[in-house]
């Protein structure tokens, strides 16, 4: 097994991660546009279909298709809606797997933050399916959830790129990714809150069109969901490239091809 190196980088680097982002984004925005809406239409109806539990197994494989997009844009070609389906012709059977990691770890989160927020199974649901718990029990619960989850994040957040583009296994994709993210834990508070401010943006300028026209404030929030969901893919693939290739130069593809 060959090992895999990665680079400690400053904390200002999550927010090049997101600024990065947005510049590729722009360049060739509709192209980004329509495979970030095929990518949500798929995702949707995977979810009417198994209720989701389809959609826990192929976000990991359809993600590397923007990882795949984005590399292609970045070394001169066209991001296209076939780079979408990459994924499946990338070490399938090491990417499905991550779907699962992230189901029972999600799971196994949940269930102990029931027992430590002192939730019991009758609490949780009335007899007419609404939550019957107080909002200090509920934002207890939801706090030990996020805090029990970020070491699962951690483990897949580099996880599908480190299959694809360094041939990782599942296991060593799991725990470079991991140690990666560990490592740079101040980048990665920087990226979360400029991820934070940028919905932030997004739907403050929004806000006027929500509040005027709100017969239509859900059809536009979904349109608003598009490019944001763009620009959060393609900082997956930037903020891999700053760690684990911080060395490598190639020329920029935030210009217009």
């Amino acid at each position: 097994m060959t090992p895999i190196a990665f680079s400690v980088v400053p904390a200002a680097e999550g927010f090049q991660w997101l600024l990065g982002a947005i510049r590729i984004f722009r360049s060739q925005w509709l192209r980004y546009t329509s495979i970030a809406a095929l990518f949500l239409l798929i995702m949707q109806v995977a979810s009417v279909i198994s209720g989701g539990f389809l959609v826990v197994f192929l976000k990991p494989v359809l993600s590397v298709g923007f990882l795949a997009a984005t590399w292609h844009h970045e070394r001169g070609e066209l991001p296209e809606a076939r780079h979408l389906f990459a994924g499946f012709r990338s070490n399938l059977k090491a990417l499905l797997p991550l779907g699962g990691v992230y189901l029972v770890g999600i799971i196994i989160a949940a269930s102990i933050a029931m027992v430590a927020a002192g939730i019991t199974v009758e609490q949780v649901m009335t007899a007419e399916g609404k939550i019957k718990l107080d909002e200090a029990t509920q934002l207890k619960f939801m706090l030990i959830t996020v805090v029990l989850t970020l070491p699962l994040s951690a483990a897949l957040w580099f996880a599908p790129a480190l299959i694809v583009f360094s041939d990782a296994t599942f296991f060593q994709a799991l725990a470079v990714s991991c140690r990666a993210c560990l490592r740079n834990w101040l980048a990665m508070i920087a990226y979360a809150v400029a991820i934070f401010l940028l919905v932030l943006a997004a739907f403050a300028v929004a806000a006027p069109v929500l509040y005027l026209f709100q017969s239509i404030a859900l059809t536009f929030g979904m349109i608003l969901a598009v490019p944001l969901t763009a620009v959060w893919m393609i900082s997956d693939y930037v903020s891999y490239r700053r760690v684990f290739h911080s060395d490598e130069r190639l020329e920029p593809a935030g210009r217009a091809l």
